[in-house]
């Protein structure tokens, strides 16, 4: 049933440990454009987790739908991870209903905007993450690195390890005065 609307992955890409740490990796340099620290990355199946340093700044709720829009922006990074590595995304997973739930969230917090609209401008700012050509380079050796963890017993990988091998990839982390999505707007509409 699935299969015929979201073909298998070949390759590679078959073993669902390997794809679980390319999705892994596109949420974490998704994370890293933004300027996000990582703190870890668990690969365990069902979900693994990413953690980055989004923090609420301020007690309001326009603060709040900040945070929601860069969790939506990072986990898109690792459909879009997997799309550039796999040539495929992974079918049900649960990120597309995290995200669909998360957009709903911030269309009730502002009131002006459609869960679809917010859906599709975060999508976007997601895509844009991956239209620089050293996010797109990083994907496959920094999966290599978590599945190599994984596959030496260390399923929680340490923020630190994943920040170096971000470092060596990507380069320094972006400006941390201007995190998020406003940060990263600013950047890439010059």
């Amino acid at each position: 049933m699935y299969e015929e609307n979201c073909p298998i992955p070949e390759g590679r890409c078959a073993d669902l440990g390997y794809r679980l740490a390319v999705y892994e990796a596109g949420h974490a340099l998704t994370a890293r454009a933004m300027g996000f620290e990582i703190l870890s990355v668990t690969m365990l199946p069902r979900p693994p987790v990413l953690e980055s340093d989004k923090v609420l700044h301020g007690n309001s709720l326009t603060a709040l739908a900040s945070v929601l829009e860069n969790r939506c922006i990072e986990l898109f990074g690792g459909q879009i991870a997997e799309q550039h590595a796999c040539a495929s995304a992974s079918c049900c997973t649960g990120d597309v209903a995290r995200i669909d739930e998360l957009t709903r969230l911030i269309a009730g917090i502002e009131g002006d905007r459609s869960a679809e609209e917010i859906w599709f401008e975060l999508e976007d700012v997601a895509e844009r993450v991956f239209a620089d050509q050293r996010i797109r380079d990083a994907i496959l050796p920094l999966a290599e690195f978590l599945y190599g963890e994984v596959e030496a017993g260390r399923p929680v990988v340490p923020g630190a390890q994943v920040e170096a091998m971000l470092d060596d990839l990507v380069g320094p982390r972006p400006d941390r005065s201007r995190k998020g999505l406003r940060r990263f707007l600013s950047r890439t509409r010059a």
